[in-house]
């Protein structure tokens, strides 16, 4: 058997939760045969991680201009696929389907626009996240012309979702992400491929009251969380703690998130690896005001050992957790007084955090996560090789 996947970027390194779940997904289906990947390449990719583990790697240079994002939007119908439209990506995935393969694999319904109209293929659609229901959230907290943008966009992305249920299998991850898709549909080809996460070694503990909050920080919803944890939430905690530091960590922040810096603020920026980082924090956050799908960072967080405080959209997806290392708090004062709690008392803190790691460990590998897939392609009668 063989599968072509098509992602937004080449899954490697995995530093970020869209590139862990399309290597998981890529790894799954190299134990039923060869695999081609075709992805992008921008300025925190490279290949040759994935060429050692026997991946076929087809990538491209991530190089917009308006010249290419202008025909995308014919292309891709929708403006967040138009950003990713480029004639020398449609170029890889035709030489990659030129030749004989048995599953196509989308990753995000954008990238539709560049699978073959004529494929015969088992076709799969990964969706990361319901984009529209994201693009209606993050319109909900503009103003202007943001507003309508993103408002405009969240109906395209309805209309791409619909397309992407003419699929053999579409992937989500969470029931509640399955339950709006099953209202435009009542085809039973919609199964829950949860986020998972790798198993971890314990990192040493902290008893210095600090808070992190890990996240690509260039992503909209994620410097919208930035900046309200930061200016609603971090001056209550201050208040009644005053020696708390706060730690912003990711790669690329935005202007914004930079100019959240203090005294009692820390914006890193890029990091070359995150334990050094989680090894300070006591505790860490996930404020998300926007968003979809399930939020791998609090994964990561609780594999580290770190408990999470987390509004109801932060933990959306992984609702089992809350309890279990996670703590859902969705007003500023409320989220303070549950973080001021734990930075008092380390103790309780590091056992919530053990919760967390044993609940992951046990119910969020990812190899558990994927069989759904598995066993949907193995059940079409496709013939596979196990690797």
């Amino acid at each position: 058997m063989r599968s072509v996947l098509m992602s937004k970027f080449v899954p490697w390194p995995a530093n970020s939760g869209e590139k862990r779940r399309t290597l998981a997904i890529a790894r799954a289906l190299k134990t039923l045969g060869d695999v081609t990947i075709c992805g992008f390449l921008g300025t925190n990719e490279e290949v040759e991680g994935l060429v050692q583990e026997g991946f076929d790697v087809r990538a491209v240079p991530l190089a917009r201009s308006w010249g290419k994002t202008i025909p995308g939007l014919a292309k891709g119908k929708s403006l967040s696929a138009a950003r990713f439209w480029d004639p020398a990506f449609a170029q890889q995935v035709t030489e990659a389907t030129a030749e004989p393969y048995d599953v196509l694999v989308v990753e995000h319904v954008q990238f539709q626009m560049y699978a073959p109209a004529d494929s015969k293929a088992y076709t799969v659609v990964d969706m990361h996240n319901i984009e529209s229901s994201l693009a209606e959230r993050v319109s909900s907290t503009k103003t202007g012309p943001l507003k309508a943008v993103y408002a405009v966009d969240a109906a395209a992305l309805t209309r791409l979702e619909k397309q992407a249920l003419t699929a053999d299998t579409v992937l989500v991850v969470s029931d509640a992400d399955k339950a709006v898709l099953e209202t435009e549909s009542r085809r039973p080809n919609v199964r829950v491929v949860p986020n998972g996460w790798d198993p971890t070694e314990a990192l040493p503990t902290t008893d210095t009251p600090v808070v992190s909050f890990v996240a690509l920080l260039s992503w909209g919803p994620n410097v919208d969380a930035a900046v309200w944890f930061t200016t609603k939430v971090w001056p209550l905690v201050t208040a009644a703690l005053p020696e708390a530091h706060l730690q912003l960590v990711g790669r690329e922040p935005a202007p914004e998130v930079r100019a959240l810096a203090s005294a009692s603020v820390e914006v890193t920026g890029t990091v070359a690896e995150l334990d050094p980082w989680y090894e300070k924090t006591l505790v860490a956050v996930a404020p998300l005001l926007a968003g979809g799908g399930s939020r791998l960072k609090i994964l990561e967080g609780l594999a580290a050992g770190r408990p999470i405080v987390a509004t109801t959209i932060g933990a959306e997806g992984l609702e089992d957790l809350v309890g279990d290392g996670v703590v859902v708090a969705d007003e500023p004062a409320r989220m303070a007084d549950e973080i001021v709690a734990l930075l008092r008392d380390p103790a309780t803190t590091h056992a919530l955090g053990a919760q967390g790691a044993r609940a992951v460990a046990e119910r969020h590998s990812w190899e558990a996560a994927v069989e759904p897939l598995l066993s949907a392609i193995t059940k079409s009668g496709i013939a596979v090789t196990s690797a």
